[in-house]
């Protein structure tokens, strides 16, 4: 005589179904994610961009470069525009962070200033784009320029900081406005890294923009 089965046995909890409908464990995991794949996208777009400009790089271009799928960037970017600007903010994170990992020993203020020179160049010497944005920061997107602005002023307020410890030691004149000298320094690298000759090297452009960066600020004691 046929045992009698119940409507339990009949079919299986809903909690097991859902379970199943997925595919369980293995299904869900689906493809491997990608070891760091949003710092590779932003890295090669950080390149890319730097070396282009925004209008001359495609999507299809950045993620051959990362070597993932175009459809990897739009998962970790919306749009270009917010690929473009986390590059652009991103680059002067990087910066700035070089900079005050390289001021941490104690030097004098013109080696201190150098620094500063020789790294900023250092970075942006194939990112010219990047360098204009310093000043003009129109490809941005609306949403993405107050996290600009807050990166943009770290980065001058270590300039600046390190320029009125030259001036404290008596080193640099103290009667010059320290965040307009800042924006100075700023103009004179952008300049030279956006005009320079290609056989010019990086420090030799640095040894210039120090050279006549000093020559101006240092009190009339340290001239000699």
């Amino acid at each position: 005589m046929p045992t009698a089965v119940s409507e339990e046995q009949k079919s299986p909890p809903r909690r097991a179904l859902k379970q199943n409908r997925g595919g369980g464990a293995a299904a869900r995991a689906g493809r491997r994610p990608i070891p760091m794949l949003r710092a590779r996208i932003l890295g090669s777009a950080m390149e890319l961009f730097g070396e282009r400009g925004f209008d001359a790089v495609p999507v299809d271009d950045v993620a051959a470069r990362a070597g993932v799928g175009k459809g990897s960037v739009y998962r970790q970017f919306k749009s270009k525009e917010e690929l473009y600007a986390a590059s652009v903010i991103e680059g002067f994170v990087q910066l700035r962070q070089q900079i005050e990992a390289a001021l941490a020993a104690p030097a004098p203020i013109p080696a201190r200033i150098r620094t500063i020179v020789q790294h900023t160049l250092a970075f942006f010497w194939t990112r010219r784009q990047f360098f204009i944005l310093l000043r003009d920061p129109t490809k941005l997107p609306r949403a993405r320029e107050s996290r600009y602005q807050r990166e943009r002023t770290q980065l001058s307020a270590v300039i600046s900081g390190v320029l009125r410890e030259g001036a404290a030691a008596g080193v640099l004149r103290a009667d010059l406005d320290f965040d307009l000298l800042t924006e100075v320094l700023l103009g004179m690298m952008r300049g030279v890294n956006r005009y320079k000759a290609e056989h010019v090297s990086v420090e030799q452009a640095a040894e210039i923009v120090v050279t006549t960066f000093l020559n101006g600020s240092l009190a009339r004691k340290r001239r000699d």
